[in-house]
């Protein structure tokens, strides 16, 4: 534990990129994810395979992965 009255204690450690990048394929892949379940499928072809709800639960996927990435990235060894 750090301690912030303490002049001489390193000041604490910027979040990586990675975890921000994890927040934003989190949020869009949530959005996508319910879009594809509650919006109708457009009439293309494989359109019965629902591409969006794929999309959405891969994006999500990778948004959880970096998020731990980052926040494990940030955490120091004691």
């Amino acid at each position: 534990m750090t301690d912030n009255n303490n002049p001489t204690s390193p000041p604490p450690e910027p979040l990586p990129i990675w975890f921000f990048v994890g927040a934003i394929l989190l949020v869009y892949g949530a959005i996508i994810l319910v879009a594809g379940l509650v919006g109708d499928a457009r009439p293309t072809k494989l359109a019965e395979l629902r591409p969006a709800v794929w999309w959405g639960g891969i994006m999500l996927l990778a948004g959880g992965i970096f998020l731990a990435i980052g926040w494990r990235g940030r955490r120091r060894p004691i």
